[in-house]
């Protein structure tokens, strides 16, 4: 039931790195070398084109959104080192039975239509908001705005990819639920330029 409710809200439940029917059936890639957590999911048209290394848990899971674009060596982790006791490894606390040092700020959620670029890391608690971009090597530690643009380490804006007033209606247009008729008869809008206006109105361009 777990595996069915989250295929419907957050996409395919990720079983290791193997491309099942699931995948199939929801265009969803994987690269081959990725290690995956099963408490991962991925929504439909999402395409991770190099390996990855994701790793979360049933209480702090990683979800993200569909039609993605992930480059190569993406790391997440939904969970890091404490740093208040002396030792920092787990095999050694679990040896001596002392306190767990897991650190975890949260869950990681990464929206739709976001590009994340090579050798990205992610870390515990962020959330990347729809259509944002990841540049090569960010190292990202707090949440990411929709449709900004995010370089560095640690990972800052450095511009928006459109005007607030298109964002606003992007964010309520939601063009990644849409069937794939609609994507058809929508051709005009995924050919539009949305960075040339800043005071375009895309629903004069849509169709229903």
């Amino acid at each position: 039931m777990l595996s069915r409710i989250l295929k419907k809200i957050f996409g395919v439940p990720v079983k290791g790195n193997s491309q099942d029917a699931d995948l199939l059936e929801n265009d969803i890639y994987i690269h081959p070398d990725s290690r995956i957590s099963e408490f991962t999911t991925i929504g439909a048209g999402t395409k991770i084109n190099g390996p990855a290394f994701i790793s979360s848990t049933k209480e702090f899971p990683c979800q993200i959104g569909k039609y993605c674009a992930i480059a190569h060596n993406l790391r997440i982790r939904t969970r890091n080192h404490y740093t208040g006791y002396i030792n920092l490894q787990g095999e050694f606390q679990r040896k001596y039975n002392l306190p767990n040092i897991a650190s975890i700020k949260g869950s990681v959620i990464i929206g739709n239509g976001v590009w994340i670029g090579d050798n990205v890391i992610i870390l515990s608690g962020v959330n990347i908001g729809d259509g944002a971009v990841l540049g090569a090597g960010s190292v990202v530690t707090k949440n990411i705005p929709p449709y900004s643009i995010s370089v560095g380490n640690p990972a800052k804006v450095i511009k928006k990819r459109f005007s607030d007033k298109i964002i606003a209606q992007l964010l309520e247009v939601k063009w990644w639920d849409w069937s794939e008729e609609k994507i058809e008869r929508n051709r005009r809008f995924f050919e539009t330029d949305l960075s040339i206006d800043e005071n375009l109105d895309i629903y004069q361009i849509l169709v229903d």
